[in-house]
């Protein structure tokens, strides 16, 4: 296996999305070589211990990124974005502080992005190679809002040529703007760890249950689409809730958000997914050949992008959260949802596999 690689992982904690996404590929990358893991990131400990169960790991609660300041899940503060981009971009506040200093004293081989600018910043700054994951930067994001808030402007000047000191680029697809000497891959995302037969049977269900996922990423009220789905009794619904426990009210079971059971096998034993759709969302739908049927953010520029992916290589169609709350969406869902999940068909290459390993190519 050779010499033990370090690597620093900077995640951003927009969603989980990119957290998925750059877990798939240290996985990956453990696979090939002996490693030690440090993460900066906001997202929570147990997120990785979850996705991470087999490899040796070090998290650091850092703040990595700005992204966007969410009022809601769906409605952003642009004023306050602003506000936190401007002293971010400094590189000189407590937390880049502290990852410079967590840095320079250890011995990194490599320090990834995804899409946080800071492991750039730093690996510029401390002459250690780095990495870009990404599937859109947020200078590209920021560029539909410099019209109406001038700031931005000069934000994107500073992210821009932060992103630009990358000395590996990779692209993951359905990426928002193609760049120059980058490596393109397929959709990233985790890998399956138990078939859908044993993910059913963990939950009680016959082989030929008619099973949806319901991702409703705040969305909605869980309680308001409680008795419409119970009308819908030939069905199954899964949904994850804060709960401690798995539990089932009729044909709707509830999974807690930190089950053991693995996010991408509930995806691949449903017959359909349902819901918000972000890019973790729609790379697991596409890894695992199930339906979606997506809520997309009408204000967020990635949404065109994932949209027009999702439409030509799944089983798809596009509904509005009105209509998903008003349950408006169950005839299109017996229309497209596969109806054996034996029947699925996946790829052969994952875009984690790829990015494995052209970073181990790039680093030895």
């Amino acid at each position: 296996m050779g010499k033990v690689l370090k690597i620093g992982a900077f995640i951003t904690s927009h969603g989980f999305g990119h957290g998925t996404r750059t877990c798939a590929v240290l996985n990956e990358i453990a696979k090939f070589r002996s490693c030690k893991f440090e993460i900066f990131s906001t997202l929570p400990n147990w997120f990785f211990s979850h996705n991470l169960p087999d490899l040796e790991f070090e998290l650091h609660n850092i703040q990595t990124d700005v992204g966007l300041v969410q009022k809601s899940p769906f409605i952003h503060d642009l004023k306050e974005t602003l506000k936190q981009l401007e002293e971010f971009t400094q590189y000189n506040n407590r937390d880049f502080l502290e990852c410079l200093k967590i840095v320079k004293n250890s011995n990194f081989d490599l320090l990834i992005s995804d899409i946080s600018p800071v492991g750039i910043e730093i690996g510029k700054q401390m002459d250690i190679p780095s990495a870009l994951i990404e599937n859109f930067t947020w200078d590209w994001i920021y560029q539909e809002y410099c019209d109406s808030h001038f700031g931005f402007n000069r934000m994107n000047e500073i992210l821009e040529k932060s992103y630009s000191y990358a000395d590996l680029h990779i692209q993951a697809s359905p990426f928002c703007q193609k760049k120059h000497r980058t490596i393109e891959t397929p959709p990233i995302s985790r890998s399956i760890r138990k078939p859908h037969t044993e993910i059913k049977q963990l939950l009680g269900l016959g082989e030929d249950s008619k099973v949806i996922l319901l991702t409703t990423g705040g969305i909605t009220k869980e309680l308001n689409l409680i008795e419409s789905l119970k009308e819908e009794n030939d069905l199954i619904f899964i949904t994850t809730t804060a709960t401690r426990s798995i539990t089932t009210n009729q044909n709707i079971i509830s999974i807690p958000l930190k089950s053991d059971i693995h996010y991408p096998d509930l995806v691949n034993a449903s017959n359909l997914v349902v819901g918000k759709v972000g890019y973790g969302t729609l790379a697991e739908c596409w890894s695992t050949d199930t339906p979606l049927l997506g809520c997309y953010r009408n204000d967020f520029r990635e949404s065109n992008t994932l949209v027009n992916f999702a439409s030509k290589n799944l089983r798809h169609a596009k509904i509005s959260v009105k209509d998903f709350e008003r349950m408006n969406w169950i005839p299109k869902a017996r229309e497209i949802m596969t109806e054996n999940t034996t029947s699925k068909s996946t790829p052969d290459t994952t875009g984690a596999s790829i990015a494995a390993e052209e970073i181990i190519r790039f680093i030895t």
